[in-house]
């Protein structure tokens, strides 16, 4: 375990364990960064040990992190908050206790005021003008010694404000770390949501120092010194070390969505008539492919709903097929358009051909089939956005159907 002889020493108090069932907030504060490994600088993070939690960049450097979340009814953090319930005076202090590391980090979902906001900003330019005049008015809230030891902290200390409050802060995490972490590792055949549950687990035991009763009683026997302190400290770090063979191996554990299944549930004895019969039937497609589309459509739902994200963002899987299928169904109907004869057979017949998923440019570990993309065309039929036959009006009433 490569820590710094600078950070073996004991924290000179470590509440937060002992309150790990409070900090879900905190936990997924640290989980964004279980999805860097291999991407950044990041070698391993230490959960709970002085402060939070250090990051260890390469190069040697270590950032000392604290986290506060702060409910909107609070307001914005002030300097003097910040200082005080912010715990800047705490982080000032472990910051120097662990012979003043490259960065000192407060992490936090609240707003800064138009003050904090300015100090924030120096601390991150290096602004030496101002953060003079920040460590003459500050030292002694940071409980330092004089204005140069306070001006040498805050030239290390970072604030990375706004990030989302614990209502939101899984949702955005899935969607900028968790889902860009598997497209990069090639397992888009993961569910990210479960991904990401699994790393913030990882975390909270990582904080909370735990190990299985086996493993406690395993290792108590196989260590003949294994009631020595120092043996026990570097055994409690070791348990709060997360690294990349760890999370590795918790990714492993998530089971992969494996073959999509078309849908089998069983489906009403009598239709409606919706969008989609309708548009299908004055394109002279029969009553037997309009079941047929009915139950391929349920099907894309299914699969829309596992790899479609809750929020927007870039190279979606779902929206990037859309585009696609949406684009070949308007080739298959130039090709087979005809003004004064029903053309949607010949049509359905032409875009069948082109929905390959090799065409698509789906991801190999995507389990999509031809069955799944065609099930897409009925859908955007559905949305009126694909048509089978000349437009003509659908009665207001018309609200589709339910998959």
């Amino acid at each position: 375990m490569d820590v710094p002889w600078e950070l073996m020493h004991e924290p000179a108090e470590d509440s937060g364990s002992d309150t790990g069932d409070r900090y879900r907030f905190q936990y997924q504060a640290i989980a964004r960064h279980c999805c860097e490994f291999g991407s950044s600088e990041l070698l391993w993070i230490l959960c709970e040990w002085h402060t939070d939690y250090i990051l260890a960049l390469s190069g040697n450097r270590y950032v000392l992190v604290s986290v506060k979340h702060r409910e909107k009814s609070q307001g914005s953090w002030t300097i003097a908050r910040l200082c005080g319930d912010g715990g800047l005076d705490t982080l000032c202090a472990r910051w120097m206790e662990c012979r003043k590391p490259d960065q000192a980090r407060l992490v936090t979902n609240g707003g800064l005021d138009p003050t904090a906001k300015k100090l924030a900003k120096a601390c991150a330019a290096g602004d030496t003008r101002l953060l003079a005049e920040f460590s003459e008015q500050l030292y002694t809230k940071l409980g330092c010694t004089d204005s140069n030891e306070a001006q040498e902290f805050l030239a290390r200390l970072r604030i990375e404000d706004g990030i989302p409050s614990r209502r939101h802060i899984r949702a955005q995490n899935i969607e900028e770390y968790a889902r860009p972490m598997l497209r990069r590792i090639g397992k888009r055949n993961l569910d990210a949501g479960r991904v990401y549950d699994a790393l913030v687990q990882v975390v909270e035991d990582a904080s909370r120092s735990v190990a299985t009763e086996r493993e406690d009683v395993t290792w108590a026997l196989s260590c003949f010194d294994s009631l020595d302190h120092d043996v026990l400290q570097q055994e409690d770090m070791k348990r709060r070390l997360i690294t990349p063979d760890r999370i590795e191996i918790s990714i492993s554990t998530v089971p992969e969505f494996g073959t999509q299944l078309l849908q089998t549930g069983s489906m009403p004895a009598e239709q409606a008539e919706t969008r989609l019969s309708r548009k299908l039937r004055q394109g002279a497609i029969g009553e037997t492919t309009i079941q047929s589309a009915r139950r391929t459509r349920s099907s894309w739902a299914r699969f829309s709903a596992q790899f479609s994200s809750p929020l927007p963002h870039q190279d979606d899987l779902v929206d990037d097929l859309t585009t696609r299928v949406l684009h070949e169904a308007g080739m298959a109907e130039m090709e087979t358009m005809q003004s004064d004869a029903p053309y949607g057979r010949q049509m359905l017949a032409n875009l069948s051909e082109r929905l390959a998923p090799e065409r698509m440019g789906t991801p190999p570990e995507v389990p999509v089939d031809r069955l799944h993309l065609l099930g897409l065309a009925y859908q955007l039929t559905d949305e009126c956005k694909v048509w089978w036959s000349p437009k003509f009006d659908i009665p207001d009433e018309d609200d589709g159907e339910v998959a």
